[in-house]
This record gives structure tokens, C-alpha cells and sequence, in this order.
């Protein structure tokens, strides 16, 4: 053997004994048990994890083909009707870890399942609901987290579902009296004072159907914002209620939401925390389709200089709060006042007071009738009460007043001699 060629003999004789100590371990393994095992589990491991895409691709598809969802959120009305048609419906029957959403019916609250998803049955069909809270975003109004809820059925259909939160929304108009809510801007934030006791519209005093009319224009408004969105218009609506004090206007605005279920958000523009970033900011946010109510507006401002500034809020702040870019759609404004006269024509132009409404004393017609709710079968006492009134013209707070002064004597109360306007005291203020 050549020098040169010993190393090349070396070098086969090296591959030859690599060769054969890779192939005895590969022998040794293949047939340890050790081996053999994870061999299996992985293969498990594999089967399993083709499984579940298997899986979830079938689901998703079933989604997509068989599955239709709907989706709100608790800053919409359809939230609430939605949870009402669930408890009625005993979705909500068999959930054990629950939590209160704040959500009545009559006096009872409605407790929802805590986070995640929730199956139940229907009509034959498989349902789920998923509660979701977004701890990140808040609330305009309450300032609480917002919670999200998206129902799913199975080879069901979206009108089945819009028809759930119709039925929903049914058992509320019917079987609830919710009073409403009196929310107070507070700076830059709303405060829950307190629930008002509802009043009902057909107490208000009037001596014709302007009240009616005020009524059917406003719930009007709430039932057609699809109308607005079709023409371009802004979805917001304002109202100015006049007239002396002592006509009812405040009550006016309590009977109103009473009525139509709204809350009310109020606003005192004489506060000396608020100014205009506040208002605008209240404004935006307020509480959903809550009423926001402006009383005594000319306080505020009468007498202005132009670009003066009352308080904290500047009347163009004003201005830019009720119509600016950023006001709230879906809202509408009640402005009071004892002066018309004194409102500037910016601020009554259509577009921030759309509706007028004059509120004045009444005739002895109609107190005659405010006479027969205090002294129901007294017919004999009211008509005498309403012909000693003769042609006088009343304001409702100084009818309830004297009504109330006799509450337990009805022949005094008829006598209506404190009324006479040669005897009548000053009409209290509302």
C-alpha cells in the first residue's frame, strides 16, 4: 500500500464503522418499547390535532351556512328587550353563576350568566348566547363597562330573531311602568340623582290637545330615525315650552317621559362648574335617548352682550352643544321659559326649537275638571266651582294649590273665593 492511498483506507474503513454503529442503534431503537411509544403518541398527537382543524373548519362552515347571530350592546334598547324576551323565555333558567344587569321588568331585576358562552333550546332549534364584558370602554351616562351579548341560532332565520327582541320589547310596553330616571350633569360627568315618580299625561292641564300633539310629535321623532338617515337630516329635535310660571311646564316634561319611557338628563347652565368643553361633552354623551332639559333658558343669558359669557357657558357654547358637529344623534332638547320674548332668535331658529309650545292658564272648564280628580261624585260642587270662576283664567299650580289647601272640605274648595282674581294670591313658581 502507497502512502497515498492509506489515508483513503482509513477514511473507508471509518465510514464502514459508523455505518454499522448507526444502524445497531436505529436496530436497538425500533425495537425498544420506549420507541415505540412515542412513535404512537405522536402519531395520537397528530390524528388529534387533524381532528380539531376538522373540527373547527366544519364549524366555521356550519357558521357561515346554517348559523345566524345578532349582536348588541347595552347602550341600545334592544339590549334590555333582548334580556326580557330570554328571562320570559327561560334561556336564562338554568344559568347558576349569574351576576345583575340592572335590566327590570315590573320590580323584578333580570340576572344574566356570568361571562362566555350559554346554549339553550327553542322551537326545536340549538341557541347560544354569549355575554362579553369591554372593560375598556365605557358607557356614556352610568360610566359602566360595555357589555356586549350576541345570540346565535341554528337554521334559524334573522326576522326570528328581530322578532325575539319585538316580543321583547312588547312585554315591556306592556307590563312595565319604569319611572323615569333623573340624571344631573355634574361638570363633565352624569349623575344619578334619582328614579321620579311616573305622572301620567292625562293629569296635565290643558284646555285643548296641544299636549296630545306635543306627545305624537315626539314619539314620532323616536320611531323614524331611519326617515332622518334617508333625507340627510340630523336625527335631533328640539322643543321650547313657555309660558307664566305656574303653567306646568316641568310637569309637562315629567308626564311626557312617563309616557314615552325616556329618562331625563338635566342641565343647569348657571353652575359655576360648567363651561363650554363640559356642555359640549355632557351633551355628546348624555344618556341614551334621555331628555336633555334646559329650564329657565333665558336666566342664562338674558341681556347679553354679543360674545358675552354667563357663568361658564358662553351662548355660542350653547349654540355649538344643541347643534354642533358633535351633538348627539337620536336626542331631543326641552328648553323652558317664562320669557320668550327675551330668547334670542339663534336660539329658537328651527333646528334647536323645532316645536313651540305655549303653556298658559286655564279656563274654568278645565279647572273644573282638575276639581272632579280631587272630589270625584261631587259633579253639583264642580259646576258651581267652575261658574263662581266664570271668566277667569287660572294657572294650574294655584288650582292644585287651593284644591289642595281644601282637600278635605269640597264646599269650601267650590267656594273658589282665594281664586277670584280680586283675591287670588301670587302664583307660586314651578
Amino acid at each position: 500500500m502507497t502512502g497515498a492511498e492509506f489515508p483513503k483506507a482509513a477514511l473507508d474503513r471509518a465510514g464502514d464503522l459508523m455505518d454499522t454503529f448507526f444502524s445497531d442503534m436505529l436496530t436497538r431503537a425500533v425495537g425498544s418499547d420506549f420507541f415505540a411509544g412515542g412513535l404512537a403518541l405522536g402519531a395520537f398527537g397528530t390524528l388529534i390535532g387533524l381532528v380539531r382543524m376538522v373540527w373547527f373548519m366544519a364549524r366555521a362552515q356550519a357558521r357561515r351556512r346554517w348559523a345566524v347571530s345578532l349582536t348588541v350592546d347595552n347602550r341600545s334598547d334592544a339590549y334590555r328587550h333582548l334580556y326580557v324576551w330570554l328571562d320570559r323565555k327561560g334561556a336564562l333558567r338554568r344559568i347558576r353563576q349569574v351576576q345583575a344587569t340592572g335590566v327590570r321588568t315590573g320590580a323584578a331585576e333580570i340576572f344574566a350568566p356570568a361571562e362566555g358562552r350559554h346554549w339553550f333550546l327553542h322551537g326545536g332549534c340549538l341557541c347560544s348566547f354569549e355575554r362579553t364584558l369591554r372593560e375598556k370602554t365605557r358607557v356614556a351616562g352610568d360610566g359602566g363597562p360595555m357589555e356586549v351579548l350576541t345570540v346565535t341560532m341554528l337554521f334559524g332565520s334573522t326576522a326570528t330573531l328581530r322578532n325575539w327582541i319585538d316580543e321583547g320589547a312588547a312585554i315591556c310596553a306592556t307590563e312595565e311602568e319604569r319611572p323615569p330616571d333623573l340624571h344631573v350633569l355634574r361638570g363633565d360627568w352624569w349623575d344619578h340623582v334619582c328614579a321620579l315618580p311616573r305622572r301620567a299625561l292625562d293629569t296635565i292641564l290643558a284646555e285643548d290637545d296641544r299636549i296630545d300633539r306635543l306627545r305624537d310629535d315626539m314619539a314620532w321623532f323616536y320611531d323614524n330615525e331611519g326617515w332622518y338617515r334617508d333625507r340627510g337630516v340630523p336625527w335631533r329635535r328640539g322643543y321650547l315650552l313657555y309660558g307664566p310660571p305656574g303653567t306646568g311646564k316641568s310637569s309637562v316634561i315629567r308626564a311626557l317621559a312617563s309616557d314615552l319611557g325616556k329618562d331625563l338628563a338635566s342641565i343647569s347652565l348657571a353652575s359655576p362648574g360648567c363651561n363650554d368643553e363640559d356642555l359640549r361633552s355632557g351633551m355628546a354623551c348624555a344618556p341614551k335617548g334621555a331628555f336633555l332639559v334646559l329650564e329657565d333658558i333665558d336666566a342664562a343669558f338674558a341681556g347679553r352682550t354679543q360674545g358675552e359669557q354667563r357663568s361658564g357657558v358662553s351662548f355660542s357654547g350653547l349654540l355649538n352643544a344643541i347643534d354642533g358637529v358633535a351633538a348627539q344623534e337620536g336626542r331631543v332638547v326641552v328648553m323652558t321659559t317664562n320669557h320668550p320674548e327675551r330668547l334670542d332668535p339663534a336660539l329658537t331658529r328651527p333646528g334647536r326649537a323645532d316645536l313651540h309650545v305655549e303653556l298658559g292658564p286655564v279656563p274654568a272648564t278645565v279647572a273644573a275638571d282638575l276639581f272632579r280628580r280631587f272630589f270625584p261624585g261631587e259633579e253639583a260642587l264642580a259646576q258651581g266651582f267652575a261658574s263662581r270662576l266664570g271668566e277667569a283664567r287660572i294657572a294650574p299650580a294655584a288650582l292644585q294649590g287651593w284644591l289642595l289647601q281644601h282637600a278635605t272640605d269640597p264646599q269650601a274648595a267650590a267656594r273658589a273665593t282665594g281664586l277670584l282674581p280680586e283675591s287670588a294670591p301670587a302664583v307660586a313658581a314651578e
